[in-house]
């Protein structure tokens, strides 16, 4: 046997990296088919047919093993030229393979040690078994966390296979060879790649992906794992762009030509997956892993590496959309799993864990985070310091866990072995550069605020280049620690620069879609790569200034240098902003200042940002004469915790009021309180689960039974919500010849209708037929517009709410949109992946679906000052879990609308009408559409109404923008 194919499957899966002495060349007279030993080869024979059983039970049997070490000892009593036979250390070659499968890694490396020792002095005539050899004992050492070693064995192996192919005849090369050849460069990748030589891994990743294309053929199950591989080699390296080709390469192939059943075909899915995460699209991307996990848990089973990996990548998919408890039961069992199959050292067991305690950290359970994290650390360095890689895992959760524990020498320490082994790195990390700096100015009493600015501005010049702006968890936990600095220096403007990166990361990952059909057109498009290109040189000089502070050397120079490119990044934003302002908001929006925030307030406005970071919330209260910022008492994860529950609690029955209370006195601490003074209008920032809590009915004082005289928060503020913290433009007050238009009142969909609407969407919208029927919209159309009388309003009622009529209506004219029908969330229906209205359904194959959605809205031109969405949901974002600046409240503003009024979730049709028109009312008479809004909820509040004091009717709609 010159190969083991099932070691070379194995070896796939591997994650891999010793430099041996080089050998003579073995004596010419030693002949690998030499008669006098026959008994050799028939026991080489025996043990080869055993190993290649298609009964996996025997061929990994002890009496496998025992074929093996029979032909080891008889070998080893055999001499060539004074030394044991050459098959000794074949023998054991194939022990060690077995090890290895076995997970058995100390064995393993013994048993590769003693044979390549037996087997060099005659490597060159069993080349094939001499390089398996070198790529077993390498993966063996990368697992037990000698890296280096490692990475230096499969160095070697590469290096020899890289003759032997040079010296062989191309048709003497098997496919054998070809996929050891892959094999060893897919092993020494991953080693590189733990190394942080990121730029080498993928070059040795790609030749390994060519050696098993060309060993299987372009269209095999093993190609579309070398298609795989690379592209996530190449989302290692940050080549997103580059990376997805080959992962729907791999899927196209998977679908085309592999069963089913193949284990490759659920890990393309997998990839592709994950890859669909990192660029933004994460309903798609959890689609396909928990597909690739069901097709895993039906054919490999539980108890296999590939079902751990899937654990863990769904697991690091949960992580950034915060559903931390769902995640952290998946990296514990991926964790038992790896360590059961590699062993108690199992690197990829302490990266597991260690993903475990970033959970446990986000969730508030800070001790046991520090006790996983530090555990995982341990774990990782066993044997060796050279896994870098878990260490830029661990330490930006580990530092900041340390200092808010007060356990300041432990975190000092931490953070001198994360900034040193940052700098170890060779692909210029500036923000793990940034944050080591700030983590370590911060845990020994230095000028953290000066750091921390510098990562905002890092962070800032990163985040420009992203297409769907999303933040990494380290990231998140970065501004988190900018958050707890800025609160500590009571540096009221740092941490508005923080939180108004996570608010604008939301934002941009809302509208990906919006942006991304803006783009499309050349005349922006051509500039925004521009701006690009001038943002990535940005980036670089950024790390260069970091490297230089970091060093002392050449920092003026470094610093002049990221100056100028600075300035011209800034002058090419703001052209296009004053050319392409939708583009901008799109991108989350202009970046904020807080002095002209608050020469901008009203004297009787002030501003609240409430943010949850990763493990605390911090809460920013601006008027014009005061600031302040602090962290609220409870946890991320208990207030969060809290908004759910509340969410859930709201019916004509039940309200959790003692938890709605103690959200209040969460937020609206006395600091607070006193910074926001005597303000009667209030502007509300809020980011992740705040932007789901409807601020005005918090109750200001414990209430033990509601009425019509419960302190809500709406009786002390006019409450609206904004996205972001653009500074205050004069609100223009409603003129007596504004135009309305109202759409709504549909016609229902019917099997036929629904039919034409599911052909033109791909699937997706079979419920519709489903959906009830809305009596009173029609009326809630008609009352508004008598106050804008006949000749200012139009409306489109049943079969007139169509796409096709409001696609081709001139909507520039109308001050004022109302849409009365349905809302639909992204996510809702299958094929449906953002929000939308519902209109009439199509009567024929036109194109028009009767189904409006967020990024379709973004191609009108609106022309109206405030649009009223008077349906379902329609405060909710892309996603059940997405922000509410997000979805149609967003498409709607970068159509061309002011204000939106929308609601968080479904509404009483009585209640909505009685919203709308009062609120219209209201603002006709003059009132700013925020105290509109106020005196219409309190008016429904004491309206005697069924139900009407209790806040499930009145408190869903909220006012946003002014």
């Amino acid at each position: 046997m010159l190969f083991s194919a099932r070691a070379g499957a194995f070896l796939l899966a591997l994650a891999g990296p010793a430099l041996l002495p080089a050998a003579a060349a073995p004596p010419p007279a030693f002949r690998t088919d030499d008669p006098r030993y026959a008994r050799l080869y028939a026991l080489e024979d025996k043990a080869d047919a055993l190993f290649e059983s298609d009964d996996y039970a025997l061929s990994m049997s002890q009496k496998t093993r025992d074929a093996w070490t029979a032909l080891e000892t008889a070998a080893s009593h055999n001499k060539v030229q004074g030394q044991a036979h050459p098959l000794a250390g074949v023998a054991l070659i194939n022990l060690s393979s077995m090890d290895q499968i076995d997970g058995r890694n100390p064995d393993a490396l013994a048993h590769a040690d003693r044979s390549l020792a037996l087997l060099a002095p005659f490597r060159d005539a069993y080349p094939i078994y001499w390089m398996q050899g070198l790529s077993i004992k390498g993966y063996v050492q990368v697992t037990l966390n000698q890296i280096g070693a490692g990475g230096e064995t499969l160095a070697e192996a590469s290096r020899y296979i890289d003759g032997y192919f040079a010296r062989t005849d191309p048709k003497a090369l098997d496919e054998s060879a070809m996929m050891l050849k892959s094999n060893i460069a897919f092993a020494h990748a991953q080693a590189l790649s733990r190394l942080g030589r990121n730029s080498e891994a993928v070059e040795a990743q790609r030749r390994s992906m060519e050696a098993r294309v060309a060993a299987s053929g372009q269209n095999s199950a093993d190609a579309v794992g070398a298609y795989y591989m690379y592209a996530q080699m190449l989302s290692r390296a940050d080549r997103d762009a580059e990376a997805e080709i080959y992962a729907r390469l791999a899927v196209d192939t998977a679908t085309d030509h592999v069963d089913r059943k193949h284990p490759n075909y659920a890990r393309a899915l997998e990839a592709l997956g994950l890859l669909l995460s990192r660029t933004g699209r994460r309903s798609e991307s959890l689609a396909y892993l928990e597909r690739s996990i069901a097709i895993k848990r039906e054919t490999s089973g539980t108890k296999s590496l590939a079902f751990d990996f899937a654990l863990q990548n769904l697991g690091n998919l949960l992580l950034p959309l915060e559903r931390y408890d769902e995640a952290e039961p998946l990296f514990l069992e991926a964790e038992r799993g790896f360590r059961d199959i590699e062993g108690d050292t199992s690197p990829q067991s302490a990266r597991a864990l260690a993903f475990a305690g970033v959970a446990a950290f986000a969730q508030g359970r800070r001790d046991e985070a520090i006790g996983r994290l530090q555990t995982a650390l341990a774990r990782g360095r066993t044997g060796s310091a050279e896994d870098r890689d878990m260490g830029q895992r661990v330490y930006p959760f580990l530092i900041p866990a340390l200092i808010q524990a007060g356990r300041m020498d432990e975190a000092r320490a931490a953070a001198a072995d994360f900034d040193r082994e940052t700098r170890q790195l060779d692909n210029l990390p500036g923000f793990a550069i940034a944050n080591a700096g700030m983590l370590s100015a911060w845990a020994n009493g230095g000028d953290s605020v000066d750091a921390a600015c510098r990562l905002i501005a890092l962070l800032r010049t990163s985040l420009s280049l992203q297409e769907d702006g999303a933040l990494t968890e380290d990231q998140r936990a970065a501004l988190d620690s900018v958050l707890a600095i800025a609160t500590q220096a009571r540096d009221a403007g740092l941490g508005m620069d923080a939180m108004a990166l996570l608010a604008g990361s939301g934002i941009v990952q809302a509208n990906h879609l919006v942006a991304q059909r803006m783009v499309d057109d050349p005349a922006l498009g051509n500039r925004v790569r521009a701006l690009q290109d001038r943002t990535r040189a940005l980036q670089s000089a950024d790390s260069l200034l970091l490297q230089a502070l970091a060093r002392d050397e050449g920092v003026a120079a470094a610093r002049a240098s990221r100056a100028a490119l600075a300035k011209q990044v800034d002058a090419d934003r703001t052209a296009i902003a004053h050319d392409f302002p939708r583009w901008l908001e799109a991108r989350g929006g202009a970046l904020p200042d807080l002095a002209s925030l608050q020469a901008n307030l009203a004297a009787d406005e002030a501003l609240l940002a409430v943010t949850p970071a990763f493990d605390g919330v911090y809460i920013l209260a601006v008027s014009r004469e005061r600031t302040t910022i602090i962290r609220a008492q409870e946890t991320r994860a208990d207030l969060v915790g809290r908004i759910a529950r509340l969410r859930a609690s709201l019916s004509a029955t039940g309200f959790d009021q003692e938890g709605a209370h103690i959200l209040y006195t969460q937020i609206f601490t006395p600091d607070v309180q006193a910074a926001l003074g005597k303000a009667q209008r209030l502007r509300v920032v809020p980011t992740g689960a705040f932007a789901a809590l409807p601020f005005a009915m918090l109750p200001q004082r414990p209430v033990q039974h509601i009425d019509r005289n419960t302190p809500w928060l709406i009786r002390r503020y006019a409450l609206r919500i904004d996205s972001g913290f653009r500074p205050v433009v004069a609100q223009k007050l409603a003129a007596q010849d504004d135009r309305m238009l109202g759409i709504g009142a549909p016609l229902p969909f019917s099997q036929e209708t629904q039919a034409i609407a599911l052909k033109q969407r791909g699937g997706g919208a079979a419920t519709l037929a489903q959906l009830p029927p809305l009596p009173g919209s029609a009326e809630e159309l008609r009352s508004v517009a008598r106050y804008f009388g006949p000749d200012h309003a139009r409306l489109l009622i049943g079969a007139n709410a169509s796409e096709a009529i409001l696609r081709t209506s001139d909507l520039r004219p109308y001050s004022v949109m109302l849409f009365a029908t349905h809302g639909l969330v992204g996510g809702q229906m299958e094929g449906l992946d953002e929000p939308a209205l519902l209109l009439s359904p199509p009567d024929t194959d036109s194109g028009n679906d009767g189904i409006l959605t967020a990024s379709e809205v973004t191609q009108m031109r609106i022309g109206a000052d405030w649009v009223i969405l008077s349906a379902c949901n329609t405060a909710a974002g892309s996603s059940a879990q997405a922000p509410t600046y997000s979805g149609l409240a967003q498409a709607f503003r970068y159509a061309g609308a002011g204000a939106l009024l929308v609601s968080h979730w479904p509404v009483r049709d009585d209640a909505g009408t009685f919203i709308t028109v009062e609120t219209v009312k209201a603002n006709r008479r003059g009132a700013y559409r925020g105290v509109a809004l106020q005196r219409a909820m309190l008016k429904l509040i004491r309206s005697g109404k069924p139900d009407a004091v209790q806040p499930y009717v009145w408190a869903p709609f909220i006012l946003v923008g002014q």
